[in-house]
């Protein structure tokens, strides 16, 4: 398998609009990564350690250097080679929340957002719950200001949340009064285990996911919760409105599926209670005594779905650029469409009346006479 498109090779042009300062943290990361002061690593998949990968990208969104790959073996989308710790660490004391908020400072607005995510992933998990929320004690990792648990709190809940973005602890914990601090799972110390543990859009971040979830085994309560919510590559078409070059972001080391998040619960001691394709799931231990499941290999599955939903978004674009009398931006779209989808005459069709809107009436008729030879 060849990278999905064009689109996704390295040109190093942002595929989203970017305001001045996400512009500056763009340069920034650039020269970093041509200096090598930000180092990247090839490591095994997380779910299958197999070492065999096809290729999907060169960038991400942003144009930043961002390969990724989809496991042979398991389906697991994912960076690799990505970034070391210590790169990573750097990139998000320094550049990211500036990348990708676009503001230096925490605003209400992230915190609202926050707040509405919490809402809904209490919906989900409270059904759960086999007591009330005011004996749950509820544990959030890779919390930013807190807005998530401050739903649950006003449910009735205990409430803690960890990060390592101190900025936007201390605008949690200043401006609305909830208990968070700074560290990760490793470095907690609770009098208390968690009921609850949330990973709200955290989990796609994690290095070493397998590590992670040997903290949750030593902390989480026996029988607890463990609630993780990532971007789901199979919900792309209604979350980035069918364009899955905008759900690439350097930030994202993992692009799950439901199924291969499962998997990767499944191979670290946890079972699934419930889960959508959005992607929001809900895991418990599955006990020393379980027997292991049988690992879902979705190479074939997620590779065609992928490619699918890349010639439906560059025949969406092209025809966008055609109702729009921009024929030459419609022409070079319908020319990569053909590249991807040899077989697909409409694709053609589209490529043809492109050309003769610009006046190359006869490179118009050349593609109509092939189509007819080739599919007569």
């Amino acid at each position: 398998m060849a990278i999905l498109s064009s689109r996704y090779s390295r040109n190093n042009a942002p595929h989203v609009k970017m305001n001045g300062l996400q512009a500056q943290m763009k340069r920034q990361i650039d020269r970093k990564v041509e200096k090598g002061d930000y180092r990247f690593e090839a490591v095994p998949c997380p779910v299958c350690q197999s070492t065999t990968f096809e290729p999907i990208a060169e960038q991400d969104r942003y144009g930043l250097h961002f390969p990724v790959v989809i496991c042979s073996d398991c389906g697991l989308v994912q960076t690799n080679p990505r970034m070391t710790q210590a790169s990573y660490d750097e990139f998000y004391n320094v550049e990211y929340r500036r990348l990708y908020e676009g503001t230096p400072k925490p605003t209400t607005n992230s915190f609202a957002l926050q707040y509405e995510r919490g809402k809904q992933l209490f919906h989900n998990v409270a059904h759960l719950f086999t007591s009330p929320p005011d004996d749950y004690f509820v544990l959030e990792v890779g919390c930013g200001s807190g807005g998530v648990i401050k739903y649950f709190q006003e449910q009735g809940c205990v409430v803690k949340g960890i990060d390592l973005g101190e900025e936007y602890l201390v605008h949690g914990r200043e401006t609305y009064g909830l208990d968070l601090t700074p560290g990760t799972l490793a470095d907690l110390t609770l009098d208390r285990a968690p009921d609850l543990i949330i990973y709200s859009h955290v989990m796609e971040h994690i290095l070493d996911p397998g590590a992670e979830l040997a903290q949750v085994h030593q902390h989480l309560a026996p029988n607890g919760l463990l609630s993780i919510e990532v971007p789901g590559v199979r919900f792309v078409q209604h979350a980035y409105n069918g364009d899955f070059l905008r759900m690439l972001q350097n930030a994202h080391t993992y692009h799950f599926t439901l199924q291969s998040l499962t998997n990767l619960l499944q191979a670290h001691g946890f079972r699934r209670l419930l889960g959508d394709e959005v992607v929001r799931a809900v895991f418990t231990p599955a006990g020393s005594g379980a027997q292991s499941e049988t690992l879902v290999n979705e190479m074939d599955s997620i590779s065609a779905f992928l490619h699918d939903v890349e010639c439906e978004y560059m025949l969406l674009a092209g025809l966008s650029q055609m109702r729009a009398e921009a024929y030459p931006q419609a022409a070079m779209i319908f020319s990569q469409l053909t590249e991807i989808a040899p077989a697909d005459t409409y694709a053609y069709g589209c490529f043809a009346q492109a050309l003769r809107r610009m006046g190359r009436g006869d490179d118009a008729q050349r593609i109509e006479q092939m189509i007819s030879q080739v599919y007569a």
